[in-house]
């Protein structure tokens, strides 16, 4: 071997070795500036009102947004909760309530009220499931809701009255005001 191909050989290791060390750093630094946008804004995802469904101490934490009048939250509800089910103590969903549709700030309120009773899950699932009922988009009516959640366990005189609270209201507020940052 000669002396120019040596050089040429040593040439290519070297660049082949600094362009290793750039790419490990880009993606060091990335991860870095991942980890540090997460810490920042983990108060968006943590907030003490939310419900959860699945253990505190979960590796994974899924947020989800959650519009109760929404025709794909509603399909997509059920898959996240099965998602936690699998992978059991591994995964939580926390959801955030965001009334995007018309009519759906009263449904949202139904199951912040909800919560209060520790039954989100459960008014959550008959809220989803008369949906087709109550969430017209030309003519939601989501006073319905109440005659659905009728055999529940829901004390429905303190839902209501929860449900119009200022504390309700400012719930919904936080939850929309961390669905925008």
């Amino acid at each position: 071997m000669t002396n120019k191909q040596l050089t040429i050989i040593l040439c290519g290791i070297v660049v082949l070795l600094g362009f290793s060390f750039g790419i490990y750093g880009h993606f060091n630094k990335k991860s870095e500036a991942i980890s540090r946008l997460a810490q920042e804004n983990s108060s968006v995802f943590n907030r003490a009102q939310a419900p959860t469904y699945g253990p505190q101490d979960a590796k994974v934490r899924i947020v989800e947004f959650f519009d109760p009048a929404c025709e794909t939250c509603r399909a997509f509800y059920p898959i996240v909760k099965q998602i936690v089910d699998g992978h059991q103590g591994k995964v939580q969903l926390v959801v955030r309530l965001v009334p995007f549709h018309k009519g759906s700030d009263v449904a949202a309120k139904i199951l912040i009220a909800a919560h209060q009773q520790n039954l989100f899950f459960p008014v959550a699932t008959v809220v989803l499931n008369s949906q087709d009922e109550w969430a017209a988009h030309d003519q939601p009516n989501p006073e319905r809701i109440w005659t659905f959640l009728k055999g529940s366990s829901l004390d429905a005189v303190k839902a209501k009255q929860y449900a119009g609270s200022p504390e309700a209201e400012a719930t919904l507020k936080q939850d929309m005001d961390d669905a925008n940052t």
